[in-house]
C-alpha cells in the first residue's frame, strides 16, 4: 500500500480554529435578513393606545346620535386619558387605561356581566361607581378602554354607554 503523508495539527491549534467556527456562526454581524432575530415583535397593528386621544373617538355624527354638540373635555386623571362629553342630563365618559389589562381595573362594586362588541369580549359594570355604568374592553392584552355613562339612573347610565361603546370601538378600530 503506498504511503500516504498524514498531517497533523496540533490539538490547541485545532480548538482554537473549532471555537472560532462556533462563535462566527452563532454571533457577529448577520446582514441576512432571513434570519431571524433576538427581538420580540408585535404583530398587532394597534397603535399604543397611549399615543391616541379618547376625545376623537366620537364623529360629528356620533354626537348627533348621542345628543350632544359639546366638544369632549380631556383629563389625564392617574396615568388614565379620559375625554367626557355632556348628555343632557349626564355625562359620557370615554377613559384609556394604556398600561392595565381588564382585569386590572378596580371594579370591585357592582354587577359585572360579559359584554361584547365586534369580536371583543369585556364587561358591563352597573353602579360601580354611584349611578355610573361602565363599559370595558380589553384594547390588548396590557390596555383597557373604558366607555362610562353616568345619567340619572343605573339604567339610563348603560343605555347611553351600551349606545356610545360600538361607535366608540369602531373609531377605534379605524385607528
Amino acid at each position: 500500500m503506498p504511503a500516504h503523508p498524514t498531517t497533523r495539527t496540533p490539538l490547541p491549534a485545532a480548538l482554537a480554529t473549532a471555537s472560532l467556527l462556533l462563535l462566527s456562526a452563532c454571533g457577529g454581524n448577520n446582514t441576512d435578513d432571513n434570519q431571524p432575530s433576538n427581538t420580540t415583535t408585535n404583530t398587532d397593528t394597534k397603535p399604543p393606545l397611549a399615543q391616541i386621544n379618547p376625545c376623537n373617538q366620537l364623529t360629528t355624527t356620533d354626537k348627533e346620535k348621542l345628543n350632544t354638540d359639546s366638544t369632549g373635555k380631556f383629563e389625564d386623571i392617574l396615568g388614565a386619558k379620559t375625554c367626557s362629553w355632556k348628555i343632557d342630563p349626564g355625562q359620557l365618559t370615554v377613559g384609556f387605561h394604556p398600561d392595565k389589562g381588564i382585569e386590572e381595573i378596580n371594579f370591585s362594586e357592582g354587577e359585572q356581566k360579559l359584554y361584547s362588541i365586534q369580536k371583543s369580549t369585556g364587561k358591563i359594570v352597573r353602579g360601580n361607581t354611584g349611578k355610573i355604568c361602565t363599559i370595558s374592553l380589553p384594547y390588548t392584552d396590557s390596555s383597557t378602554v373604558n366607555i362610562d355613562g353616568n345619567m340619572r339612573s343605573i339604567k339610563s347610565s348603560c343605555e347611553l354607554a351600551k349606545k356610545a361603546a360600538p361607535m366608540v370601538w369602531e373609531n377605534l378600530s379605524e385607528q
